[in-house]
């Protein structure tokens, strides 16, 4: 990583290498000589690395998966720097085949989508040896498999025995809110037995044997195609620290390559920075004024590097699948014509075959301490007819999780907080605790449509290998077939008119990628708080 192996390294890497293979530690010889040749790889000396590589290759065939997985890797390798195209693809699509069958077998979401970092190499290798050499309908095809695999593996049913463990962690989270309310603060021992019970139950889930859990199939490019109906599809990967979009039209399929990563990721850190900045309500107005005018300028550039050299039409509409560092974006702000985001095509395509559910039951719920949240659902009520409302203290989460079940529509008003560290944790506030994506990912039933108008709750954490985990992805795994979230911090007396104006939409038949777009043409972006709102929020799946 530094640039500083030197040729002594080489040799010792070969010796260790040897040693272990010769006293029959073939899982670690194997990793051992994987690591001898990009020594050997950054000194130069290709021959060698090729050699090290092809002997960890066969040393690997027989082993555990993940040993196996290395040994795929090596050989990959050797045949890119031999410039054999042809078996780089065989290669990488054996060992990402052998890392499917891999993670069906896993109990948990969680450790699927780490699982899908053993891929991730394999599946950059892959993407290198057919973008150039083949067509791309076969890069498209190629970018669905590494993308999301995780997420498409569905269990039958819950299989862990954590219901005490869960009452537990409930009865602190309760604790927790409790004492939130009385002293603005969270005793550290609350925090310390809720990291307990959290980590008791990660344990469970990993420890049970999975039963009952299938692939799901990766949509072809024909598949695609038939499901977007005239949409298009834009899928963005990484290639050699650039971006490449692969275009997925009516009647054609292209690979666009749009620059350095780097320079996008830049801007898109720099408009987040705006975006809570604007959300605050303490700044001086001319400072919120230059603010607000270097987010314009920063969305136009973002808008001219990632849509503007796809060559689309302004009236395109699209299914945007994003690369790790891009989810947050406001992908609805860049492009003039509605935009629905997905963690997959294939996902997106699974997503417009769900079905409503037949009660058509709407459900609006505010957490605790937004004042903003409860005037937010009692206006949001008048335009529908007969919904289950829910505010405080009335909001509990058993309250709300059982009118959740088969809803047509699921509106949640609340705080949102992302555990970047444990995302399975993330966690919804209601009145007397918290619903955290693993409870959703538990459920039996989850709604059709679902709009989260609670901060950041958009914010899936990303993993290695394209994998995603948080709310939005939990949801659409289950089976809900759209939702709309947001990436940002948001005020909540500052989204009403944009929340109204998104129900009128959706109550007029409107898609939720629609029913955004027409929101936000109802709201001014010269307005520094409207402004906000009309960047947050994400449209997700085909509902």
């Amino acid at each position: 990583r530094l640039g500083a192996i030197e040729r002594r390294d080489v040799s010792r890497a070969r010796r260790s290498a040897l040693a272990l293979e010769q006293a029959r530690i073939q899982a670690y010889a194997v990793h051992a000589y994987l690591v001898a040749g990009r020594a050997a790889l950054a000194s130069g000396r290709v021959a060698d690395a090729i050699q090290f590589w092809t002997r960890g290759y066969k040393l690997s065939r027989g082993l555990p998966v993940l040993v196996r997985l290395k040994g795929t890797l090596a050989a990959a390798l050797a045949a890119q720097h031999q410039s054999r195209p042809d078996r780089v693809r065989s290669l990488t699509r054996i060992g990402l085949d052998d890392l499917a069958k891999h993670r069906a077998a896993l109990p948990s979401s969680e450790l699927r989508a780490l699982a899908s970092g053993h891929g991730e190499e394999l599946g950059r290798l892959g993407l290198a040896a057919r973008v150039g050499s083949q067509s791309a309908v076969r890069v498209v095809e190629w970018m669905e498999r590494t993308r999301a695999a995780a997420l498409s593996v569905v269990d039958s049913e819950p299989k862990q025995d954590i219901g005490d463990d869960l009452d537990e962690l409930r009865s602190v989270y309760a604790e927790l809110v409790a004492a939130r309310q009385e002293t603005g603060t969270e005793p550290a021992t609350l925090r310390g037995r809720q990291t307990r019970i959290e980590q008791r139950i990660r344990s469970a889930t990993w420890g049970t044997r999975a039963q009952g859990a299938q692939t799901g199939a990766v949509s072809s490019a024909s598949d695609l195609r038939r499901a977007l109906d005239r949409r298009v599809l834009v899928e963005f990967d990484v290639l050699d620290g650039d971006l490449v979009a692969a275009v997925l039209e009516p009647r054609r399929t292209r690979i666009v390559r749009l620059g350095p990563l780097v320079d996008v990721q830049s801007d898109a850190e720099s408009l987040l920075f705006f975006l809570r900045y604007l959300s605050g309500t303490r700044a001086p107005a001319m400072a919120v004024q230059a603010i607000l005018a270097s987010a314009h300028q920063t969305i136009d550039r973002l808008s001219k590097a990632l849509i503007e050299p796809l060559g689309l039409s302004p009236d395109a509409e699209l299914v945007v699948v994003p690369v790790s560092g891009l989810h947050s974006l406001p992908w609805a702000a860049l492009h003039t014509a509605p935009v629905a985001l997905a963690p997959s095509g294939s996902m997106w395509a699974h997503s417009r075959d769900v079905q409503p559910s037949p009660t058509g039951r709407i459900v609006l719920a505010a957490g605790p301490e937004l004042p903003g949240a409860q005037r937010e659902i009692e206006q949001l009520a008048a335009l529908h007819d007969g919904p289950v409302v829910i505010g405080p203290p009335e909001s509990t989460e058993a309250a709300v999780a059982k009118a959740l079940d088969d809803a047509t529509l699921a509106h949640l008003a609340c705080h949102c907080y992302i555990r970047s560290d444990n995302p399975t944790f993330s966690q919804l506030l209601l009145s007397d605790g918290f619903l955290t994506v693993h409870e959703l990912d538990q459920r039996a039933d989850v709604p059709y449509r679902v709009i989260l108008a609670a901060c950041e709750s958009g914010n899936d954490v990303s993993y290695e290998g394209n994998e995603v985990l948080g709310f939005v992805s939990t949801l659409m795994a289950k089976g809900t077939a759209g939702v709309v979230a947001s990436s940002v911090l948001v005020p909540d007396q500052d989204v009403l008119s944009l929340m109204t104006a998104l129900h009128v939409a959706i109550g007029e038949g409107q898609t939720l990628a629609h029913a955004l777009h027409t929101a936000r043409a109802s709201i001014d972006p010269a307005d520094p708080k409207q402004f906000v709102g009309w960047c947050a929020f994400n449209a997700f799946g085909a509902a």
